[in-house]
C-alpha cells in the first residue's frame, strides 16, 4: 500500500517536465518555424485585419531589404508584438528590419476596388522607423541616424498605393527600425511591442484612431475646466487656499493628459518639447497632490515633508532646463520610486487618519485615491510585464481629480451652511437688538411706563381699530398737584420716588388693555380702549381716592399726593392731537378747581365727578 504512494512524487515531477518541454517546443516551433513559410493570405472583404505575429526580422541595416524582389528566406520569423532583448543589437547601432508579405485574393471588382482604398494603421515603434510597401517609402515617425531623431510614441495610419501591390496580389511590407541611443534601449526597449499593427480601409482606419482620441481630450477639456472654475473661485476669496492648489493641479493634470494624446500632433511641435512639458508635469504633479491633500485635510506640512515636496518641484525645473532625453531615460525610475512613500504610506495614511476622526472630505479621497492606486498599478504591469491595454493613469487622475472636488464642493457647501447659520443668527440677534432699541425708545427709563412717542404708537393703532369696529377710546390726562414742592422741599430725589410710586398706583389700577405713559414732567396719559365716558369716569375716580388715600414713605417722611385727571372720549373722525387737547382742557379747569378732581369732556360742556 505504501509503496505506490512513494512513487506519486516522481510522477508529478516527470509530468511536469515533460509539459515544459512540449512548451518549449511549441514556442520554438512558432517562434521559429523555418525559412519556407507560405505568405499570407488576405481577402479584402474581411475588414480590418491584424498582422502582428507574422514579420520575418533581421538586426542590421541595408535599404536593399525593402526591395519586393528581396529573398528575406533565411531571415527568423518575429513573434511580435514583442521587445527586443534587454541590449537591444548595438553591433548593428540598433537598427533592425522587419519584412512582411500578404497576398490578397481579388476575384471581383469590388475586392479590387477595395485594395485602393487599403491603410495600415502602426502602433508604437520606439524609437523611430520608416515603412515601405512594394518598395516604396510610406513613411515614418522620427528620424533614423545619421539624423537620430527619437519619437517612441506617435502612431500612424498609411495609405498603401494600390502600385505597390504586384500583378499576383502580393504586398512586401518593410519596416525599418532604429531603437534609438543604447541608453534609451536599456530604459525603454524597442520593438513592435505596443498597439495592435492593422491592416483596413484607410478612410475607417483614420476615422478609428480619431475617435480614439476623443475620451482623452474630454478628459483634458474637464481637467481644464476643474481647474479655471476652481482658480476662480479662489480669486474671489482668497482664503480658499485649497481651491489655488486643486486649479494648479487639474491643469497640471490637463496637460499630462494631453500628451498622452495623439492628438498633440496637430501642433506640429518637436518631440522633444513634448516630453519636457510632459516629464515637468509629471514631477510636479508629487508636489503639488501633497499640498493640495494636505490643505484640503487641513493638516500643517512639516519641515521634513517640505523638503521632500521641494525635490518634486527641483526635479521638474531640471527636467525642463537640461537638454535631450537622456535626463528623462536616466531619472524615470527614480521618480517612481521617490513618489511611492506619497503614493503608499504618506497620503494614505493621512487620509485614513482624518477619516477616522469623522472628516467626511477624507472618506471620499480614500475612494479617489483607491481607484489612482489601482490606475498606477495597471499601467506599471504594461511597463513592467508588456501586457497590452490602454494606460488608465488619466483616469486615475480623473478618479482623484473628481474626489477631490466632491471634497471641495462638500466643504463650500458646509462653509455655507456654517455662513448661513451664523447669518441667522446674527439677523435674530440683531432682531432682538433692534426691539430692545424700539422698546428703549418707547419707554421711559424712571417710571419703567410707555413714553410719549410709544403712547402715540399705541394710540394710532387704537385709532385703526375704531375705524374698523366703531367702538371708540377714552384718554385720561393726570397731572400730580404741586409737585414741585416734593422737589424743593425734599429734592430731585424724591420727585423721582413720588413720579415712579405714582405711575405704578396707576399702572396697578387698570386693566391689561388699558395703557399707562408718561406724557412728561409730572403729567401721565391714559388709553383706555373700548371704553364709554361714564365707565372711563368711574375707573378715573377710582384712581383718584386711590392715590389719595395713601401715604407715601420716603426716608423718615410720610408724604401725601393728589392728583387731578382730565378725561376725553375719541370722536370718529377727529385726531388724536384734538382729543388729548380737550382732556388737557378739562385738566386745567380740574386744577382751577382746587386739585385732586375728575373733570370729563361732553358734547355739553365739561362736568365734574363727585
Amino acid at each position: 500500500m505504501s509503496a505506490p504512494r512513494a512513487h506519486y512524487p516522481q510522477c508529478r515531477v516527470v509530468l511536469l517536465l515533460t509539459g515544459l518541454c512540449l512548451a518549449l517546443a511549441v514556442r520554438a516551433l512558432v517562434a521559429h518555424p523555418g525559412a519556407g513559410q507560405a505568405p499570407t493570405v488576405v481577402d479584402p472583404t474581411d475588414g480590418p485585419i491584424t498582422v502582428t505575429g507574422q514579420w520575418r526580422f533581421r538586426p542590421g541595416d541595408d535599404l536593399a531589404w525593402a526591395s519586393p524582389s528581396y529573398d528575406d528566406s533565411d531571415w527568423a520569423t518575429a513573434p511580435e508584438p514583442r521587445r527586443w532583448p534587454l541590449a537591444g543589437f548595438p553591433e548593428f547601432g540598433q537598427m533592425v528590419w522587419y519584412r512582411l508579405v500578404l497576398t490578397f485574393d481579388r476575384h471581383s471588382p469590388s475586392d479590387r476596388r477595395r485594395l485602393e482604398q487599403l491603410g495600415i494603421r502602426m502602433g508604437r515603434v520606439p524609437n523611430a522607423y520608416e515603412l515601405y510597401a512594394g518598395g516604396q517609402l510610406l513613411g515614418g515617425v522620427g528620424k533614423l541616424p545619421p539624423l537620430a531623431e527619437v519619437n517612441y510614441e506617435r502612431r500612424r495610419v498609411y495609405q498603401i498605393p494600390p502600385s505597390t501591390i504586384a500583378a499576383d496580389g502580393s504586398l512586401v511590407l518593410a519596416l525599418r527600425v532604429w531603437g534609438g541611443t543604447n541608453i534609451a534601449q536599456r530604459v525603454w526597449n524597442a520593438g513592435l511591442h505596443e498597439r495592435e499593427f492593422t491592416l483596413g480601409s484607410y478612410r475607417d482606419l483614420l476615422l478609428a484612431d480619431v475617435w480614439r482620441n476623443v475620451p482623452g481630450l474630454l478628459i483634458s477639456g474637464l481637467f481644464i475646466a476643474f481647474g479655471v472654475y476652481h482658480l476662480y473661485l479662489y480669486r474671489r476669496n482668497r482664503q480658499l487656499d485649497s481651491y489655488l492648489w486643486f486649479g494648479l493641479l487639474a491643469i497640471t493634470v490637463a496637460v499630462y493628459s494631453l500628451m498622452l494624446n495623439q492628438a498633440k500632433y496637430a501642433l506640429d511641435w518637436p518631440f522633444l518639447v513634448f516630453k519636457k512639458l510632459e516629464y515637468g508635469v509629471i514631477y510636479l504633479l508629487p508636489a503639488l497632490t501633497l499640498q493640495m491633500v494636505w490643505s484640503l485635510l487641513r493638516e500643517p506640512i512639516g519641515r521634513w515633508l517640505r523638503f521632500y515636496q521641494l525635490s518634486f518641484v527641483a526635479g521638474s525645473i531640471l527636467i525642463v532646463v537640461i537638454p535631450g532625453h537622456d535626463i528623462h531615460y536616466r531619472t524615470v525610475g527614480w521618480l517612481e520610486w521617490w513618489t511611492l512613500p506619497l503614493l503608499l504610506v504618506l497620503t494614505p495614511w493621512l487620509a485614513l487618519r482624518k477619516a477616522i476622526q469623522g472628516n467626511s472630505e477624507a472618506r471620499t479621497l480614500l475612494v479617489g485615491l483607491l481607484v489612482f492606486l489601482l490606475a498606477c498599478s495597471h499601467d506599471i504591469l504594461i511597463n513592467l510585464v508588456g501586457i497590452k491595454a490602454d494606460r488608465l493613469l488619466p483616469y486615475g487622475f480623473l478618479a482623484i481629480m473628481l474626489a477631490m472636488a466632491v471634497s471641495l464642493a462638500n466643504r463650500f457647501t458646509s462653509m455655507l451652511n456654517r455662513l448661513e447659520h451664523a447669518v441667522e443668527q446674527r439677523t435674530a440677534q440683531l432682531s432682538e437688538a433692534n426691539a430692545r432699541l424700539a422698546r428703549a425708545a418707547s419707554v421711559d427709563p424712571l417710571t419703567g411706563l410707555l413714553n410719549r412717542r410709544g403712547f402715540l404708537e399705541r394710540a394710532t393703532a387704537e385709532i385703526q381699530r375704531v375705524g374698523r369696529s366703531g367702538r371708540s377710546f377714552i384718554v385720561v390726562l393726570a397731572d400730580i398737584d404741586n409737585f414741585k414742592r416734593f422737589n424743593d422741599r425734599h429734592g430731585h430725589a424724591c420727585g423721582d420716588h413720588v413720579l415712579r410710586r405714582s405711575a405704578a398706583t396707576l399702572q396697578e389700577g387698570v386693566r391689561d388693555v388699558d395703557q399707562v405713559a408718561r406724557w412728561g414732567g409730572e403729567e401721565f396719559i391714559l388709553l383706555l380702549p373700548e371704553t364709554t365716558l361714564e365707565g372711563g369716569a368711574i375707573l378715573t375716580e377710582k384712581l383718584r381716592a386711590t392715590i389719595a388715600g395713601r401715604q407715601l414713605q420716603y426716608a423718615d417722611k410720610r408724604l401725601t399726593i393728589t392728583m387731578t385727571f382730565g378725561i376725553s372720549s375719541y370722536r370718529k373722525g377727529e385726531t388724536l392731537d384734538s382729543c388729548i387737547a380737550r382732556a388737557d382742557t378739562a385738566l386745567y379747569r380740574g386744577k382751577e378747581q382746587g386739585r385732586n378732581k375728575v373733570i370729563v369732556d361732553s358734547y355739553k360742556g365739561l362736568t365734574l365727578v363727585d
